[in-house]
């Protein structure tokens, strides 16, 4: 899902004041998501993380609620820059640069940067578990064709402990990557996980 069409998924649940709506982005890292977020702020909807049921999915929907005041933010925004969906520069973000933050408003999307990489942490540890789990059963059913042999089981072994060291590693910089955002977050004072929009 490229930029245009994440934006014109906005700009058509600003349209009929929809209470929500969920996308999922295809970029190949989160940062410009993040931006994107901080323009759905500037109209009226914000970040809610992960839409629920999605845990077994490896790229999720994302939950965007409508706040209380989300008319008048989207009217203020149309104000400051009007059509700014249509061609013209999107708020908070450098014109003629799609999703890239001015640095008026690189903070805020940093801020939305670290919820969406804690969010994203919670979902790393059963997920990649439960494949590497998997992985002996699916080698076992492989090896039943050309016949067991201790060669081909040690072979085998040695390919799940590979992967298993990786999931150790991956599992050791989630964890990191999860505590160093969680204190860039709580030292703006940010909340997580929301307690919803009131």
């Amino acid at each position: 899902m490229d930029e245009r069409h994440l934006l014109n998924e906005l700009m058509k649940a600003v349209s009929e004041e929809k209470s929500e709506f969920s996308v999922r982005p295809y970029f190949p890292g989160m940062k410009k998501f993040a931006a994107f977020a901080y323009v759905a702020e500037r109209l009226g909807y914000r970040y809610m993380g992960h839409m629920p049921g999605g845990a077994a999915l490896n790229n999720p929907y994302f939950l965007f609620q409508r706040t209380p005041d989300a008319r008048e933010r989207a009217a203020a925004t149309m104000a400051e820059q009007p059509g700014p969906l249509h061609g013209g520069a999107l708020p908070g973000m450098r014109p003629g640069y799609g999703l890239s933050p001015d640095p008026t408003a690189r903070p805020e999307v940093d801020l939305l940067y670290s919820r969406m990489i804690v969010d994203a942490s919670g979902r790393y540890n059963p997920r990649v578990l439960s494949n590497v789990l998997l992985l002996p059963v699916v080698m076992a059913i492989f090896l039943a064709f050309p016949g067991y042999t201790v060669e081909r089981v040690l072979i085998a072994g040695g390919i799940w402990l590979a992967f298993f060291a990786l999931y150790l590693v991956g599992l050791a910089v989630t964890r990191y990557r999860r505590a160093k955002h969680l204190a860039r977050l709580a030292a703006a004072g940010v909340e997580r996980p929301p307690r919803g929009i009131a």
